[in-house]
């Protein structure tokens, strides 16, 4: 299955708002508990731990983003 956004390009519809939601959260979980973790083992002490540090920031940031545009937001009614 698959539909098209706004941009007009296909994207997968397989699975459910709540599945995808489910995994947004899981992947926010995953990533800030790594980015704790590479912040407590002083990561300027390797290039590993701060690229690691770096990347699951980004990752948090990605994760957030995506679980944000899976909730609908109803139109404002202003005047």
């Amino acid at each position: 299955m698959s539909g098209k956004n706004a941009t007009g390009l296909s994207r997968p519809t397989g699975m459910s708002t709540t599945t995808k939601r489910t995994l947004a959260k899981v992947g926010m979980a995953t990533s800030l508990g790594l980015l704790v973790t590479t912040g407590l083992l002083e990561t300027g002490k390797t290039e590993t731990l701060k690229r690691l540090h770096l990347w699951s920031g980004f990752a948090l940031v990605g994760f957030s983003y995506w679980h944000y545009s899976l909730y609908t937001r109803k139109p404002s009614g202003g005047a």
